[in-house]
């Protein structure tokens, strides 16, 4: 059996590459398998989450309260902030 590969291009610079890298090394894997690794973590995580912003397990727990006057609060969008590294 045959599967397509994709194949994903970064271009990062010197302390980011060096940042996971290292990372990676911890894992004891090479860096392409431990991004592999890491992007459908983070793919999985996403498509579990509802339209709401709540994960499958948040749903699981209180997604199911039948109590009428029960109600979910709301999400406010992740805000974007300054970067910590130097220009």
């Amino acid at each position: 059996m045959v599967f397509g590969v994709s194949t994903l291009v970064l271009n990062l610079d010197d302390h980011l590459a060096s940042s996971l890298a290292a990372i990676a090394a911890k894992s004891h894997q090479p860096l392409p398998e431990w991004a592999t690794e890491q992007l459908s973590r983070l793919a999985n995580e996403e498509g579990s989450a509802s339209s709401s912003g709540y994960t499958k397990e948040w749903m699981a727990a209180f997604g199911s309260i039948s109590d009428a006057t029960f109600e979910v609060p709301e999400r406010s969008l992740p805000r974007e902030f300054e970067s910590l590294e130097p220009n």
